[in-house]
């Protein structure tokens, strides 16, 4: 996807700088990034210098990463705001990543202030020591930039992002709940009775929800129970909630899936008119919206390991 469109129902288009990433996590099983890398690296016109071998092997990620410097300076000469999720191919916490590289898209972010910049991670681990470089060369956070972290089961390890999220000076803290993979022996609401809590306690003001996509066959299932139980929590933390999709097992359970019939992601569960009314909520939080300003001419590049100035052509709008 692009700048000026996305697939992603809560975000009008996304920033690929980064293509690339290694399995971290029980939602990362079925990752549609894995096919779209792999395709980019068969493709003659995509990978024509081959900048795209070795990050996919096997069907499966293998560690390696690609930075796109092109598209991470692109959001400078887009001049229309918008919601921008940073990148679906990779996680820009990726171990592999050096810290200032990480800082160089924080301050494109600030740059770029008339834009609303949606970061999601499971390397929260590295949350501390980006949070200590942010404040030293900033003083705080963009306003404009949403930190957040993805959780896909009730599990201590993945529960544990939160934690890590709220530790930090973020200014606004969201969580994905998405791919949720459900534990078909605990029920969420038995295992994380506190989960309002310990979301209002780390100021997490939104939340994302969904279950697993992919084959019909091979499939993690997000019960209803948990879908209702994470909606539930987040609504009394405070957080504003956006409901993605059912996802396939449950849509299949429900009778509702199809990838035929009309209607957004039907295959996914992703089209509201097939869902319980009580999940049928789609919100976003309230943001302060900057004006369109220029953005400075140069800009520091990392390309092939070596860092340089990166111009912006004249003139570009």
């Amino acid at each position: 996807m692009s700048l000026d469109s996305s697939g992603i129902s809560w975000t009008d288009g996304t920033l690929n700088s980064l293509y690339g990433c290694v399995e971290c996590s029980v939602g990362c099983r079925l990752c549609y990034a894995v096919g779209r890398v792999y395709r980019n690296s068969c493709n003659p016109k995509r990978n024509g210098d081959g900048s795209f071998n070795g990050l996919v092997k096997n069907g499966r990620f293998t560690g390696k990463l690609l930075f796109d410097p092109a598209h991470l300076y692109a959001v400078l000469t887009d001049r229309h705001p918008k919601m921008i999720f940073v990148n679906e191919f990779s996680d820009l916490l990726h171990d592999a990543l050096p810290m200032e590289l990480i800082l160089e898209h924080v301050r494109v972010f600030r740059a770029a202030s008339w834009h609303q910049f949606q970061v999601l991670t499971k390397r929260s681990h590295r949350l501390a020591a980006l949070n200590e470089s942010v404040l030293a060369e900033f003083g705080s956070w963009p306003e404009n930039l949403w930190l957040g972290v993805s959780v896909c089961s009730g599990t201590k390890l993945e529960m544990q992002r939160i934690e890590h999220l709220g530790a930090t000076d973020g200014d606004l803290k969201w969580v994905s709940f998405e791919p949720w993979v459900s534990d078909m022996n605990a029920p969420l609401r038995e295992t994380s009775p506190n989960l309002r809590h310990m979301l209002r306690k780390n100021k997490v003001a939104w939340t994302v929800i969904g279950g697993e996509s992919g084959p019909r066959a091979d499939t993690n299932l997000m019960t209803l129970d948990d879908a209702r139980y994470l909606l539930e929590e987040s609504k009394a933390a405070g957080s504003k909630v956006h409901f993605k999709q059912l996802g396939t097992a449950l849509a299949i359970q429900r009778g509702v899936y199809s990838t035929r019939g009309k209607g957004e992601h039907r295959a996914k569960g992703g089209n509201p008119d097939q869902w319980p009314e009580d999940l049928n909520i789609r919100e976003w939080p309230e943001v302060p919206w900057k004006s369109v300003a220029e953005p400075p001419e140069f800009y520091p590049a990392y390309n092939s390991g070596q860092w340089k100035h990166y111009r912006l052509a004249a003139g570009q709008k």
